[in-house]
């Protein structure tokens, strides 16, 4: 289905969802896919790690209490720090 179709026909999308996924294209290249909610789930706990939760549910969460700047600022701190640690790879010339 085009994304044209897709977007002519939203309706149309979902009942064909119900039975199978939607493969819908923008100028003939494949760009998103339609499922049924139960075919998502069951994807979602198939993937690898597959326990179903998100990336939301295993980061640490921030406490309601803190400075979002200083929560933006240590997580900066550590990506910089594990940043200055890695020089890359040499190079075959």
């Amino acid at each position: 289905m085009s994304a044209r179709e897709f977007n002519q026909s939203v309706a149309r999308a979902q009942r064909l969802a119900d039975d199978e996924p939607v493969l819908v294209t923008r100028r003939g290249e494949p760009a998103y896919v339609l499922l049924n909610i139960a075919e998502y789930e069951r994807l979602r706990s198939e993937a690898p790690g597959g326990d179903g939760r998100s990336l939301l549910d295993v980061i640490e969460p921030v406490p309601d209490d803190a400075d979002p700047d200083d929560a933006f600022g240590r997580i900066m701190d550590e990506i910089a720090a594990e940043r200055s640690r890695d020089f890359g790879r040499e190079a075959e010339l």
